[in-house]
């Protein structure tokens, strides 16, 4: 069947009642657009789990706290409805900023774990921004199941918390970080990197690789010897480089190793363009 588009709240009530929706097992693919084949890994396993997928196009105005960012954060409407058309979504929910919120819009979740370190430090309310649009689309849509990719691996986090503790009905799908044939992980603003650029991007991943947990003695050490590394090749905006607990996000400690699996995660401004990575080290 065609895919369809609703693009309001109205249409997208009317196809969620029509027969090719209902008492079905709906996969829910959240994005703002920029489609790319991270995106079409969560709509593939979305199609494998699920009877119907639906992916939403939009780009949330309350998880930016820089306004400059909102405006040059990448758009490619056209071309997105295209691809996801190809990969035979279902449907595609386009809403508008005023279908999300209305005037005088005034509730948003506050968070009281994990919104306070990585990318929470320095971005204040994002997480309160993603957890309030992520709620309200489940609430429109009523999914079985949610993908979130693991590049945003604090936000999936926050995501599972959001449904633990709100006993909601959705089970959350995480898919593992795509990457372009240099390693590169693949994100919507990718696409702002010059060729230059891009190539040192590539260089992240390279090096954090190289990071065990035989020689990661401190998180001091580690940080220090593993920023001289990135800033050889150029990258010197690191915003933050730490290795947290896989689960917990607690900080690592060299003292409680045993039998644990941790991440080291990057946030990094190459130009004006913030990257993030992370990857799992040790079990």
């Amino acid at each position: 069947m065609a895919t369809l588009i609703a693009r309001n709240l109205k249409t997208l009530k009317k196809s969620l009642l029509g027969k090719k929706f209902r008492d079905k097992n709906i996969g829910l693919v959240p994005t703002m657009g920029a489609i790319h084949n991270g995106h079409l890994a969560l709509v593939k396993k979305s199609t494998n789990l699920s009877h119907v997928t639906i992916v939403t196009i939009f780009l949330n105005p309350i998880q930016f706290n820089n306004e400059e960012d909102l405006k040059n954060y990448p758009t490619s409407l056209k071309e997105d409805i295209k691809i996801l058309t190809k990969n035979k979504v279902d449907l595609i929910f386009i809403p508008s900023r005023k279908e999300m919120y209305p005037e005088n819009f005034s509730t948003y979740i506050n968070l009281k774990k994990f919104d306070n370190i990585l990318c929470g430090k320095k971005r204040k309310d994002h997480f309160s921004g993603v957890a309030t649009v992520v709620l309200k689309l489940f609430s429109l849509i009523n999914p079985k199941y949610a993908f979130f990719g693991e590049k945003d691996y604090q936000q999936l986090v926050i995501i599972k918390k959001l449904v633990k503790d709100f006993n909601l009905n959705v089970k959350v799908q995480s898919v593992k970080t795509v990457r372009d044939s240099q390693g590169l992980a693949l994100s919507s603003r990718n696409k702002l990197l010059s060729t230059n650029q891009k190539i040192k991007a590539t260089k992240i991943n390279k090096i954090l690789r190289k990071i065990t947990l035989k020689n990661l003695k401190s998180q001091k050490a580690f940080s220090s010897f593993f920023k001289r590394k990135l800033n050889f090749y150029g990258i010197s905006k690191i915003e933050y480089l730490e290795v947290r607990d896989n689960k917990s996000l607690e900080l690592y400690s060299s003292k409680d190793i045993i039998g644990k699996s941790y991440r080291v995660f990057i946030a990094v401004k190459i130009g004006k363009v913030r990257l993030i990575d992370n990857f799992k080290i040790g079990k």
